[in-house]
């Protein structure tokens, strides 16, 4: 039971991830707190929370260098 939860969470954070990756600066804002709120009633663990994380500071260099290479 435990590891069927431990997959479906990690499934989740897959493909919270691979949204992220797709996402504008505005799309950003507004995900960045719903996560906020699933991270304070405990619906994301503290691990899934440094992966999300680490991927929308990646994106978010992605689109700062995307707005270098246009300006």
């Amino acid at each position: 039971m435990r590891n069927r939860k431990a997959a479906e969470a990690n499934a989740d954070v897959e493909a919270r991830i691979a949204q992220i990756e797709q996402m504008t600066l505005d799309q950003i804002a507004t995900f960045q707190g719903r996560i906020l709120a699933d991270i304070a009633t405990g619906r994301i663990a503290p691990r899934e929370a440094s992966a999300i994380d680490r991927a929308l500071r990646k994106r978010l260099k992605a689109i700062e260098q995307e707005l270098r290479e246009d300006g």
